[in-house]
């Protein structure tokens, strides 16, 4: 099997601590209402989401990027629904056996999410993830035969449809989902096949990293800079409170160049930088990355874990920056070890069921 290439693992963290940080300053009370008087350190904050905001884009964007170019593979898919079943259930059970949550106040729809976390979009991020995923042998058939020029006007008709239109227009379109579903994965999976079929991301490779960096930087201040302009237009007006924190959406056409700046950043890196020394140690912590947001954002845990950190304790004070620091590293070292151990026990269940069953198929032929 061929080892993934360390530099998009090392981007996967990155943008797993992104996708913590959103978490952490929403869920732990750091954030301040778009239309509410902001601080020193609620516009700190809302820089902070501005540079983050990019990471689910980012993480669906290496997926698609290498989904591309592969083939259908249904074990994966199997492989995927059970990591989830394995997380949603397992923890829900032992919040509900540790009294974490409480079972008087746990109804049946909430059990139904946590018995099909899938269809019922206990992770919403998983549930479209996996609609993405079983419609891409479709679309490879399809991107294999398509020109650069049709899949360029495919793209820009989807991204004025899903994008642009919800980017500039100061009313909440009745499609618009923000980028929470399917329909804006698939489009971001057109997206990473473009990069990777159409773009010489591996010449002048010191150049692409440089721009892309440029680029992320550029369009994470503008996006901050537009909540800091409408949100001093709102408190002089009290007019365009629903759009003052527009590009902070994951369809925002700001937030999808910043995605992909930064996806070409780490794209633009030296192998050499990457692929060292450090480079199984970085594979193995990349390993479990979406461990980490099975269990951090399960729907038991997602408002506690800020509660246990103190998060709240924080808000409004710029001293907030230590504190997400160590919280989002703590965050991803505890879920990452519980991942690394659950990996283990999946992968000796797999070995004794793999000796099982060739024993069975020996004793059929004798």
């Amino acid at each position: 099997m061929k080892k993934r290439e360390a530099k998009f693992e090392l981007l996967r963290i990155v943008a797993m601590l992104m996708i913590i940080t959103l978490h952490y300053l929403d869920k732990g009370g750091i954030l301040p209402k778009p239309g509410a008087e902001f601080s020193s350190a609620g516009y700190l904050a809302w820089l902070l989401e501005a540079f983050c905001v990019p990471a689910v884009n980012v993480y669906v964007l290496i997926s698609a990027y290498f989904l591309a170019g592969s083939d259908y593979r249904p074990m994966k898919t199997a492989k995927l629904w059970i990591e989830v079943f394995f997380y949603s259930a397992g923890l829900a059970a032992l919040a509900l056996a540790t009294g974490i949550v409480s079972v008087a106040e746990t109804d049946k729809y909430r059990l139904l999410q946590y018995l099909f976390p899938v269809v019922e979009e206990h992770y919403w991020f998983v549930t479209a993830y996996v609609l993405m995923y079983l419609l891409a042998p479709l679309m490879n058939e399809t991107l294999r035969v398509l020109s650069k020029r049709t899949l360029e006007q495919g793209i820009g008709l989807l991204l004025l449809f899903l994008s642009l239109s919800s980017s500039i227009l100061p009313v909440k379109l009745p499609i618009d989902r923000m980028g929470y579903d399917a329909l804006w994965f698939l489009c971001l999976y057109l997206t990473g096949a473009y990069l990777r079929y159409h773009t010489a991301l591996d010449e002048d490779l010191p150049g692409v990293c440089l721009r892309g960096f440029a680029g992320y930087g550029v369009c994470s201040l503008l996006i901050a800079g537009s909540l800091a302009a409408l949100h001093v237009f709102y408190q002089k007006t009290g007019s365009l409170e629903g759009f003052i924190n527009r590009q902070y959406q994951y369809n925002s056409i700001l937030c999808l160049a910043a995605s992909v700046f930064l996806f070409t950043a780490f794209a633009g890196l030296r192998p050499g930088r990457t692929e060292g020394k450090g480079a199984e140690l970085i594979r193995r912590i990349a390993s479990a990355s979406f461990g980490v947001y099975l269990i951090h954002e399960h729907l038991a845990l997602r408002y506690l874990w800020p509660q246990w950190l103190g998060t709240q304790n924080f808000a409004d004070t710029p001293a907030f920056l230590l504190h997400w620091l160590f919280s989002v590293l703590a965050v991803y070292g505890v879920c990452m070890l519980i991942d690394l151990i659950r990996q283990a026990l999946f992968w000796g269940i797999g070995r004794i069921g793999k000796s099982v069953l060739s024993g069975y198929l020996q004793t059929q032929r004798k």
